[in-house]
């Protein structure tokens, strides 16, 4: 596909994919289960298939899942269930086989736009408009929250499960799931719009409309910020060790190091081989390899530590919407706006 990508790719790895599935529609959702087994897209028109990570094979299909497009997908830890939610004002938890088991009210007129199941696998949230709610697998309402200042734009469980964040117009809203703690805001005037709690717990980052990186650093409150990206910063990753942060927001991707005195007052690293906008970000569990998806519909690897440019790459049919790592080796996925879904074994 010449002009998609740029000169760089004389020397690098092409990826082959393992599988290359055509769903037929913009793939709006994309979760691997945490044993690998699955991995399962949402569509934009609102359906839901389930495929076996390793040959592509099909599970399930759910036509119209949700009305509309389908705008989030978190599997159990366990992976008996997984939760979705859409155009339409409730989130639906599917077993495994993708039957439905039961619904969650989004409490009013606004779509369930976010849902995220705990990482310990006993709490489901889900943030409908202004209002965010936390349930028990068995349907169990145990927290509705009075309207935040505006929409919700992200949520965030923390890593062991006991704080959920959520992003709004006004900063980042932690709801703490520990005996005696309190609701904590972090305040910011302006609207932030994506979210990425650190695998550490020591730092939230977000994105805001102001084309800046905002983080907080919990245990002292202190906060910071990185500005001078032309477009807003929708996609984050952190990596496994809690000391890289990729940012989208431009072509290139922007990475800070969090080592020692951390980014603020430090050049970062600039990866640059993307044509159009970066849409997707995502680091390897198991090192610091990151994925990064772009609108000119590649996907380029790279090890930011020991190489400015890309270590491997591949080509889908269209603008990337998705990208996700195996939980435990080295196979990422990655999907496209056309429907396109690639499974590729990363060295």
């Amino acid at each position: 596909m010449p002009g998609v990508i740029g000169d760089f790719t004389h020397g690098t790895a092409e990826l082959r994919p393992r599988f290359r599935l055509t769903m037929g529609d913009y793939v709006s959702a994309l979760e691997i289960a945490r044993d690998g087994g699955v991995c399962i897209a949402g569509l934009g028109d609102g359906r839901l298939v389930g495929f076996d990570l390793t040959t592509g094979e099909e599970r399930f299909a759910i036509a119209a899942a949700h009305t509309g497009s389908v705008l989030d997908v978190s599997i159990s830890p366990d992976g008996r269930c997984f939760a979705t939610c859409g155009q339409d004002e409730v989130a639906r938890v599917w077993s495994a086989e993708g039957s439905l088991v039961r619904e969650l009210p989004g409490g009013g007129s606004a779509w369930v736009e976010h849902v995220a199941w705990a990482p310990a696998g006993g709490r489901i949230a889900t943030a409908s408009g202004k209002k965010l709610c936390v349930w028990m697998p068995d349907g169990e309402r145990i927290i509705e929250t009075e309207p935040l200042a505006s929409t919700v734009t992200a949520l965030a469980w923390r890593s062991d499960g006991s704080g959920l964040a959520a992003t709004c117009y006004g900063g980042v809203h932690i709801l703490p799931f520990v005996a005696g703690a309190k609701i904590r805001h972090l305040a910011w005037k302006g609207s932030l719009i994506s979210l990425a709690w650190s695998p550490d717990a020591n730092v939230i980052a977000c994105g805001s409309q102001d084309g800046s990186v905002h983080f907080w650093r919990l245990k002292s409150g202190q906060d910071s910020q990185m500005s001078g990206y032309p477009f807003k910063p929708k996609a984050l990753a952190w990596d496994s060790e809690s000391k890289l942060l990729a940012t989208s927001g431009d072509a290139a991707v922007t990475v800070w190091e969090f080592r020692g005195k951390g980014p603020e007052g430090t050049q970062p690293l600039q990866l640059e081989g993307h044509q159009g906008l970066c849409t997707r970000l995502a680091f390897s569990p198991r090192r610091a390899v990151l994925a990064s998806g772009s609108q000119d519909s590649s996907v380029l690897l790279w090890e930011p530590r020991k190489h400015g440019k890309p270590i491997g790459f591949a080509v889908l049919e269209d603008e990337v919407t998705g990208l996700c790592w195996h939980p435990e080796h080295h196979t990422l996925v990655g999907a496209d706006a056309s429907g396109t879904i690639c499974g590729w074994d990363v060295a």
